[in-house]
């Protein structure tokens, strides 16, 4: 595939060619990650609590638990006066 450009809109939204999501099968998400420069995406998916448990050999409610525990840590910090 030759290269092509891709829009960037006032609202810092990327607009892909139709050829390249066609290409890559419509996926609905994509990781982005910045590498000395260079903006690198690639299709990506989102993948459930349980998936991430499972694959990491945790039962799904330990990692639920520890999700909420960093989340009411993070909110705790960012009250006024913490």
């Amino acid at each position: 595939m030759p290269v092509t450009l891709a829009k960037l809109t006032s609202k810092n939204q990327l607009t892909l060619p139709k050829r390249v999501v066609e290409e890559l099968d419509y996926p609905s998400h994509f990781e982005v990650t910045v590498l000395k420069g260079t903006l690198i995406l690639w299709p990506g998916r989102i993948v459930s609590l349980e998936r991430q448990a499972e694959a990491a050999g945790i039962p799904p409610k330990v990692l639920r638990r520890a999700v909420h525990l960093v989340e009411a840590e993070k909110a705790a910090k960012l009250k006024p006066g913490s």
